[in-house]
């Protein structure tokens, strides 16, 4: 039997939902019906995921701009301080002044008797000399080596949330946009090609600007896309 069409209410979908599940507990759901509650799950989250984006949308327009700055105080002007008269008077020569000459000679004399600095033992100096070695880098993770691996097809690299995140702040909610970029993406020989259209006809044509978050998730797949 083929499946029915879904509901297109949130209310109906939820409400033929649970009808399934009572069908499924007392084991009376058949493989057509099961069929149909799977897609009126994947309808669910998809409305979900649209309602969750329209939320995080209003709360940015609402937020209050910053509290207007406090009024600077009046400057009170400072008393000016009196004057200083200075002493040009040279000063009296003290009995044990040493003279110029003499610190001179004493400076020379110590620079003379000085000792010579010790040798470096030969193992420190070949330490010196040899280059460090560098720590080898810690082996990538299965999941990392998932996330950097090379895509040939971006629809099959984005994720169902990733989608209608895309689609609601790259294209302004518009699903053909969508897709159509991502025909033209795929079918582009090089990134730099690639980074042109995102600039010319995805991010120019925005009526406002995009988070830096999703801007950078979907330029990633575009780097795993021409790696």
């Amino acid at each position: 039997m083929a499946p029915q069409k879904a509901p297109g209410h949130l209310q109906e979908l939820v409400r033929s939902l649970q009808q399934a599940m009572a069908r499924l507990e007392e084991g009376k759901l058949g493989l057509g019906e099961l069929d149909q509650c799977t897609e009126q799950a994947r309808a669910v989250y998809e409305r979900l995921v649209v309602l969750r984006h329209k939320a995080r949308e209003a709360a940015v327009a609402v937020q209050p701009g910053p509290p207007a700055a406090a009024p600077a105080p009046p400057q009170v002007a400072e008393p000016e301080p009196p004057a200083i008269r200075l002493d040009t008077r040279p000063p009296e020569a003290h009995p044990q002044q040493t003279s110029l000459i003499d610190a001179i000679a004493e400076t020379e004399s110590a620079v003379v008797q000085a000792p010579a600095p010790a040798a470096k033992a030969p193992v420190q100096e070949a330490a010196r000399r040899e280059p460090a070695k560098k720590q080898p880098a810690p082996p990538l993770s299965v999941a990392d080596q998932l996330e950097q691996a090379p895509v040939a097809d971006l629809r099959k690299a984005i994720a169902l949330s990733q989608k209608f995140w895309f689609v609601a702040e790259l294209f302004g909610g518009d699903r053909k946009r969508y897709e159509d970029a991502l025909d033209a993406l795929n079918a582009m020989a090089t990134r730099e090609q690639a980074r042109a259209y995102m600039a010319d006809e995805v991010l120019a044509k925005l009526d406002k600007t995009p988070g830096e978050e999703v801007v950078h998730s979907f330029t990633e797949l575009l780097q795993r896309r021409f790696a």
